[in-house]
C-alpha cells in the first residue's frame, strides 16, 4: 500500500513500458561498439565531429532535446504512479502531509488494513505485524513468557479469560475464568484482535503487567509479575479406582502425547472422561491425535477449500476401547468442537453439558510483501456425518447442569459399562 514498498519490478514496468534493464544493457552494448571502432575513424573526421558540436546552434537543439526528454520521462513516472495508486494510499499520503503533528504512516496502514479486515465480515481475521508473528507462534508452542492466561473472543468482539494455567503467575492474582478483559496495562482491548491482545500481555520476564477486568458489572485491576511459563494443556486425575478424567485445556504442540503419557499410569478400565469444558480450540492436528487414540479408523473431520478437499482420518491399529464420556460447555470451542463431535458421529462417546460455542471455521495464513500476514476465513469444518460446527455448535447427546455434571459423567460411565458387558 505504501509507496516505498512497490517492488522494483513494478518500478521498471511503470517508468518505461518495459523493463529499463533492458534498456541498460542495450546501452552499454552500444557504447562497447563505439570504443571497439574508435581506431578506425581518421583524423579528420574527429576534428569535423568537434566542430559541429561546437556550433551555438546544434548545442541549444540538444539541450533542448534533453530538457524535454527529462520532462516526459518525470511526467510518465508520476502518471504511473497515480494510476498505480488507489484512494486509501491518497488518503493516508494526505493525512501524513498534511496533519499538525507527526503522524507514523505504518500506524495508518496498519488502521487500514484491520478495518478492511472488519468491513470483509469475517470475525476470524487477523492482521500479524511481522513483529507480532513470534508471538502468534508461541500461542501454539508449549513454552512461553507471559502470565499464564488463555483467551477466547466472542462474535461480538469480548475477550475473555478461558482458562488460567496452574503454577503460573495468574493463578493467584485474583482472575477468574470468564472475566471479561477491557485494558492491558492501561489499552483499551474491547474488540481488538487475539494477536494483538496477547501481544500487549507480554514481556520480559519480571515486568509487571496490568490487566483491568470485568466480573458481573463490577471491575477489578490484576496486576501480575511475568514468568517463564511452562504450558501444560492435559491434567489427569483417577476420580474412582477405575476411572480417569482427562482436562484438556487446549490443543497445543503436544497436547496429544501428554494425553497419552498421562493415560499410561491411570487405571481406565471402567472408562475415561474427557473434560473439554472452556477448551478454545488450538491446533487441528492434535485435536485429531487425540481422538485417533481412542478412534481407530475413520474420518475425523474435513473442509473443502476451491473444490480441493481435505480430510483427516484416524489410523490407529490398536485404540483405546473403554467408555468415553465427552463433557463440553458454552465455551468449548474450535478444535474441542471437533474432538467432540468426531467422538459424537462416530458413536465412540457420549457428549454430556451444555451446547458448544460453534467456531468451525478454517483460518489460513497469507503473506504480505512486507512479511506481514494475513489470517483469513477459508472454509467451514465438518464433522464426520458432514455437519457444520460454525454457529451451530454441538448439541450434547445428554443436557447436563454444571452442578451435576461430575456425578452424571460418572453414571453415563457406568451405564455404559453395562451395556458392553451385556453385548
Amino acid at each position: 500500500m505504501s509507496e516505498k514498498k512497490k517492488s522494483p519490478t513494478t518500478k521498471r514496468d511503470v517508468i518505461g513500458g518495459r523493463a529499463r534493464k533492458s534498456d541498460s544493457v542495450a546501452s552499454k552494448t552500444r557504447t562497447s561498439s563505439q570504443i571497439s571502432e574508435q581506431p578506425l575513424v581518421d583524423a579528420s573526421s574527429r576534428v569535423e565531429s568537434r566542430q559541429k558540436i561546437s556550433n551555438p546552434d546544434l548545442l541549444r537543439k540538444a539541450l533542448l532535446a534533453i530538457l524535454i526528454t527529462s520532462l516526459i520521462f518525470a511526467i510518465g513516472i508520476q502518471v504511473g504512479e497515480s494510476r498505480n495508486s488507489s484512494s486509501v494510499d491518497e488518503a493516508i499520503k494526505s493525512v501524513v502531509e498534511s496533519s499538525a503533528k507527526d503522524i507514523d504512516r505504518d500506524v495508518l496502514e496498519r488502521a487500514a488494513i484491520e478495518g478492511v479486515l472488519k468491513a470483509s465480515g469475517d470475525e476470524w481475521a487477523n492482521y500479524f505485524p511481522r513483529e507480532a508473528l513470534e508471538i502468534f507462534k508461541a500461542q501454539s508452542s508449549n513454552s512461553f513468557t507471559g502470565i499464564g492466561i488463555y483467551l477466547s473472543k466472542s462474535r461480538g468482539g469480548v475477550i475473555r479469560i478461558s482458562a488460567i494455567q496452574e503454577g503460573s503467575p495468574a493463578e493467584n492474582s485474583g482472575l477468574a475464568i470468564g472475566d471479561e478483559l477491557i485494558e492491558v496495562n492501561g489499552t483499551q482491548v474491547t474488540g481488538a484482535s487475539l494477536a494483538s491482545t496477547i501481544a500487549l500481555i507480554r514481556a520480559d520476564i519480571g515486568k509487571r503487567v496490568d490487566l483491568l477486568v470485568v466480573r458481573n458489572e463490577q471491575r477489578i485491576l490484576a496486576s501480575i509479575k511475568t514468568g517463564k511459563v511452562q504450558a501444560k494443556s492435559v491434567e489427569l486425575t483417577q476420580v474412582s479406582s477405575s476411572v480417569a478424567l482427562v482436562e484438556i485445556a487446549s490443543f497445543i504442540s503436544g497436547t496429544a502425547n501428554e494425553v497419552s503419557e498421562a493415560l499410561k499410569s491411570a487405571n481406565y478400565k471402567s472408562g475415561v472422561i474427557i473434560d473439554l469444558r472452556n477448551n478454545s480450540g488450538g491446533l487441528v492436528e492434535e485435536a485429531v491425535a487425540v481422538a485417533e487414540q481412542f478412534i481407530g479408523s475413520g474420518i475425523i473431520v474435513s473442509y473443502k477449500v476451491n473444490e480441493s478437499e481435505k480430510v483427516f482420518r484416524a489410523v490407529n491399529s490398536n485404540p483405546i476401547k473403554v467408555p468415553v464420556v465427552v463433557i463440553i460447555n458454552r465455551n468449548t470451542a474450535s478444535s474441542a468442537e471437533i474432538l467432540a463431535g468426531a467422538f459424537q458421529d462416530r458413536n465412540r462417546g457420549v457428549v454430556i453439558g451444555e451446547r458448544s460455542y460453534g467456531k468451525g471455521s478454517v483460518q489460513e495464513l497469507i503473506s504480505l510483501d512486507d512479511g506481514s500476514k494475513l489470517e483469513l476465513t477459508v472454509a467451514l469444518f465438518l464433522t464426520p456425518s458432514g455437519r457444520i460446527i460454525e454457529e451451530v455448535g454441538i448439541t450434547p447427546d445428554l443436557a447436563v447442569a454444571p452442578a451435576e455434571i461430575g456425578l452424571k459423567s460418572l453414571q453415563v460411565l457406568g451405564g455404559l459399562a453395562s451395556f458392553i458387558s451385556k453385548d
